[in-house]
């Protein structure tokens, strides 16, 4: 299951990174990186991007674990153990997305030609970009969380009293 985990993350951030590449701003088609203005919404593709694997993840999360559940396949991984693994593999994911876009910049890419600072090539400028796959997986489960225990108590009292 974990191998499975794994490559998920491992998949998706490499074509999140090719994809910020491609549609970004300096990227492959359109910008050149000599405006500082193109430089946000570089980013915020990468920011979108990024929040749109977050929330697959822990879509994906969620339905495996109800499909589990429903069919009665091995052990159901506690609701702990599965945030930890989507905060750290989103994390994972998200640097491979950032490194794969920028690799495929310097690959790819041409720099502007009278280059007066390394930041003008293809690159991230705003770090905290990064944390928000695993923010919007882990936001995922709270919201389902959350959903269940407002609206769902029959439910809950009987996984609780279940247990006893």
């Amino acid at each position: 299951m974990w191998g499975r985990w794994l490559a998920v993350f491992g998949i998706t951030g490499a074509a999140a990174g090719i994809l910020w590449w491609l549609a970004a701003p300096t990227g492959a088609f359109y910008g050149d990186g000599k405006d500082y203005i193109e430089w946000f919404p570089r980013d915020a593709v990468l920011a979108l991007l990024l929040t749109l694997a977050g929330v697959g993840a822990g879509l994906l999360a969620l339905w495996t674990r109800r499909r589990r559940r429903r069919n009665g396949d091995g052990t159901v991984v506690p609701e702990g153990v599965l945030v930890l693994v989507l905060a750290v593999g989103g994390l994972a994911g998200s640097v491979l997305a950032w490194r794969m876009g920028v690799f495929a910049g310097d690959l790819f890419g041409s720099p502007p030609s009278p280059m007066e600072n390394p930041s003008m090539v293809f690159s991230l400028r705003s770090g905290p970009v990064l944390v928000l796959w695993p923010l919007a997986s882990v936001l995922v489960l709270f919201l389902r969380s959350l959903y269940s225990y407002a609206f769902l108590p029959a439910a809950l009292d009987h996984e609780v009293g279940s247990s006893r």
